[in-house]
């Protein structure tokens, strides 16, 4: 397409100097681009430097659709790199001349009224625009603009054929090189993780059929990524495994909310309409137990070192010196194993909340090590509900849990936070008395601490916090009730 020359240089213009935007750019690879993976490092980095080799600078860019998109990319990176930058890297850019509060600000409001313009460039790098604007707004408290940013870049991506497998031979081969394709499929499984947690979190509807959808899965030894080596043991991890492990928990979740809460809900395996109470229910069931297989299957294949069962024996090394790239490396993948032990809990909330509605058949005193309470999908369902949300309240103990507040990971994180102290008080609510209960009510404790600790950099932290406070409340308040609700004699000899 024809772009302006007033939209060109508007972005021109945007652009801090040299020593800034490099400042900024670390910055992002340090603390965002190990949760987000959207682009390869070492391609982006190139270009950035060309982009300011002398003279460049001065001259506004030829016009082309990569190079200006690849300006609105950048942008979008200093803009979320500057929501995490230091005191002392705040300093080093006001000496620098560069002021990051107004910088900030003159990035987002730029992208917002030419987001037209970037939109009408239907490329890549509008796509990873989209991407990071609109995961910027998500973890920032605004998901009503989220939302339709992400949907924007979900349609150039369907249009690029994204979502479609390249042929390995013919116009396709000819057309993209194996970066480029490698970057194609980076950029659809980020799009579609925030569709899917956009979905997830604030039932958004769907907008990707996967039926439409034949793309590959990442691949976790992607030779164009810094993270591996051509000397790299294969049965290693690398930082790409990361990525390659939420894409496909994102494909589990997605069938989740379209079988368990969407128009499917009431369909058979066959997609026939089921048209009794009873056979919904045994659908519903088999469904729950198929979607629980599944994600016990993932998180067996995860690698050790990112395995979530093992984050606490990790926690010992997160202390580890960060002087080094080893430790640096190591770090990130503590934070990634906290990252996929989050989400993997939060999915087996979503998964088995759906038979919570059927409460009425738990007996008053179940016992939770009763061979038929685990043999009951219902009793199940609750012990696998409270099992994962107590999961999440305990992981404040690790050391690495203090370090997520840098990160662009704090929101996410927050939110799984505020689903497993919502999930918690109700399981006080079903037994306000009982044993199960009391250990509730010390996970949603441990849950408010950890809000506390992230609430000054995540306002989704910080509103957690208040209504987790108030439905503790009306939980006491139910406990108190039942606790002064003593049967009379002649009630008891009534019941006899």
């Amino acid at each position: 397409p024809s772009l302006p020359n007033s939209f060109i240089g508007e972005l021109w213009a945007l652009l801090p100097n040299h020593d800034s935007a490099s400042l900024l750019v670390n910055n992002y690879f340090n603390h965002i681009h190990w949760f987000m993976l959207l682009f390869h490092q070492r391609n982006f980095r190139n270009r950035f430097e060309r982009l300011y080799e002398p003279g460049r600078r001065q001259a506004l860019p030829a016009g082309s659709t990569s190079q200006v998109g690849y300006v609105a990319v950048l942008l979008s990176v200093c803009a979320i790199s500057l929501e995490y930058t230091t005191a002392s890297q705040r300093q080093a850019l006001e000496s620098q001349g560069t002021d990051p509060e107004s910088l900030r600000n003159k990035i987002l409001m730029t992208m917002k009224l030419r987001l037209l313009d970037i939109l009408s460039l239907g490329s890549l790098e509008a796509v990873q625009t989209c991407v990071l604007l609109g995961s910027y707004y998500l973890y920032h408290g605004q998901p009503e603009l989220a939302w339709p940013l992400c949907g924007c870049g979900l349609r150039i991506a369907q249009a690029l054929n994204l979502h479609r497998k390249m042929a390995s031979h013919g116009a396709d081969q000819e057309r993209f090189d194996q970066p480029t394709i490698a970057a194609r499929q980076r950029c659809w499984w980020a799009v579609y993780e925030i569709e899917t947690f956009c979905s997830m979190m604030y039932g958004f509807p769907l907008g990707i059929s996967d039926s439409d959808c034949d793309v590959e899965e990442l691949n976790p030894h992607d030779g164009c990524s810094v993270s591996t080596t051509d000397d790299e043991d294969p049965g290693q991890p690398n930082l790409l495994f990361f990525k390659c492990a939420m894409s496909k928990l994102s494909r589990i979740v997605r069938c989740a909310l379209t079988d368990l809460y969407g128009t499917h809900r009431n369909l058979d395996r066959q997609n026939r309409p089921i048209v009794d109470d009873s056979s919904r229910l045994q659908s519903l069931i088999a469904k729950v137990a198929d979607l629980d297989e599944r994600l016990s299957q993932w998180q067996e294949a995860l690698p050790t070192k990112l395995r979530p069962t093992t984050l606490q024996q990790q926690s010992a090394q997160s202390s580890a010196e960060t002087g080094s790239t080893e430790s640096f490396t190591e770090k990130l993948f503590h934070l990634q194993a906290l990252i996929l032990k989050l989400a993997y809990e939060n999915a087996r909330i979503l998964v088995h909340r759906p038979l919570l509605s059927y409460k009425m058949v738990i007996t008053e005193n179940a016992d939770p090590s009763n061979s038929r309470s685990c043999d009951d999908p219902f009793q199940r369902s609750v012990q696998c509900c409270r099992d994962a949300a107590l999961q999440v309240s305990r992981i404040g103990s690790n050391p690495i849990f203090r370090q997520v507040s840098d990160t662009y990971a704090v929101t996410f994180v927050s939110l799984h936070l505020f689903t497993a102290g919502v999930t918690l008080c109700i399981m006080t609510s079903l037994d306000p008395l009982s044993r199960e209960s009391h250990e509730s009510k010390l996970g949603i404790r441990g849950l408010m601490e950890m809000q506390t600790i992230l609430k000054p950099k995540s306002i989704a932290a910080a509103q957690g916090l208040d209504i987790l406070r108030n439905l503790l409340s009306l939980v006491m308040a139910k406990e108190i009730s039942n606790l002064f609700e003593i049967p009379s004699p002649s009630e008891e000899s009534s019941t006899a």
